[in-house]
């Protein structure tokens, strides 16, 4: 018993000098080494980084060039880098860390600055710049979904219809991103098509969530379309109290709800000369005929719009005569007189 107690004594303070000598070499050793920021081809360093300061390593889809083996190909390399992050943003969590790293593109407000001063991601523009212009789609898919920019340009515009477009779908929530100054010309603009297409998405929403009633002015507006004919009879229109300026996309057309009156006829003229893309005849007999035979202040009945029509299916027969006698050239400057005033009256209209 005694042998052993003895041996056990020696073990332990054999150990004990062991732990002692460790960690007197531990303290005496140097600090690990970190990484070189650079790009890693099967965790060996071939070249500096494409993005400054970062760690590129791929174990695969990569492989070096040149005859020395230290270089990779640019394009591949960009390749690889966004298959890591196409990876990285199939969760939730890595989608989340994507959108902040792009935030600075937005401009400075939203980030620190358009060429990546708050994002190691973006601190080589010439590299990211690459990346977004060839695969636009994938990093806008970080950002919410169907998300529009828009700048000053756009919620400060002069067309009434940009700058009301802007602060209805503010107001409505829709993913409306601010383009500050120094942002990423790989954003662009939201183009007047892109806000009407989906303004229209979320007037036809609310519509068939609380559809409107049927009212004098609709059933004028409805036959105005059927005067003007053509492509216009296949146009649904649409009376909503969300909209401030009358605007057309696709077969849609929307109007503010408001009482019947000249006015609301003429901007409907208007909005539909817009839409058809085209000068059109009867558009410019109706604009005529309303400025002769209506009330510029007041409500208006559906007869005195029965009245207006007529008289402007009367001005288009007027103008084909007053044309043909022109073409003949036998009317003369007396038989050709008569027809001048209206259509001078058109053209002021």
């Amino acid at each position: 018993a005694s042998f052993s107690c003895a041996a056990f004594s020696a073990s332990a303070r054999a150990a004990s000098s062991r732990r002692r000598r460790s960690a007197a070499a531990a303290s005496a050793a140097p600090p690990a080494a970190r990484p070189v920021a650079g790009v890693y081809v099967r965790g060996i360093w071939v070249r500096k980084p494409l993005i400054e300061g970062a760690i590129m390593a791929f174990w695969s889809k990569l492989n070096v060039s040149s005859r020395d083996r230290n270089d990779v190909d640019a394009e591949e390399c960009a390749d690889a880098t966004l298959a890591v992050l196409r990876d990285a943003a199939r969760s939730e969590a890595g989608k989340a860390a994507l959108r902040r790293l792009l935030a600075p593109l937005q401009g400075k407000k939203a980030g620190s600055s358009a060429s990546g001063g708050g994002s190691w991601l973006l601190r080589t523009p010439r590299f990211t710049n690459r990346l977004l212009e060839a695969h636009r789609p994938f990093f806008l898919g970080a950002l919410p979904a169907g998300a529009l920019f828009a700048s000053r340009r756009t919620t400060e515009s002069g067309d009434p219809f940009l700058k009301w477009a802007a602060a209805f779908l503010a107001r409505r929530g829709a993913p409306l991103l601010p383009l500050e100054p120094g942002a990423s010309k790989a954003l662009s603009e939201a183009s007047e098509d892109e806000l009407q297409e989906r303004c229209v998405k979320e007037l036809l929403a609310e519509l068939k969530k609380a559809p409107a009633a049927r009212t004098d002015a609709q059933q004028a507006a409805a036959k105005l379309l059927a005067f003007v004919g053509a492509e216009s009879r296949s146009l649904r229109l649409h009376f909503s109290a969300l909209v401030a300026v009358p605007f057309a996309h696709g077969a849609h057309v929307f109007m503010p709800a408001t009482a019947l009156d000249r006015g609301l006829l003429l901007r409907l003229l208007a909005t539909l000369q817009k839409r058809l893309g085209r000068f059109d005849d009867k558009c410019v007999h109706a604009t005529q005929a309303f400025f002769e035979t209506l009330p510029a202040h007041g409500g208006l009945s559906l007869p005195q719009l029965d009245a207006a029509l007529s008289r402007a299916k009367q001005v288009g027969v007027e103008s084909r005569a007053f044309e043909r006698r022109l073409e003949v050239g036998g009317g003369g400057g007396a038989a050709a007189a008569p027809a001048a005033p209206a259509a001078a009256a058109a053209a002021a209209a």
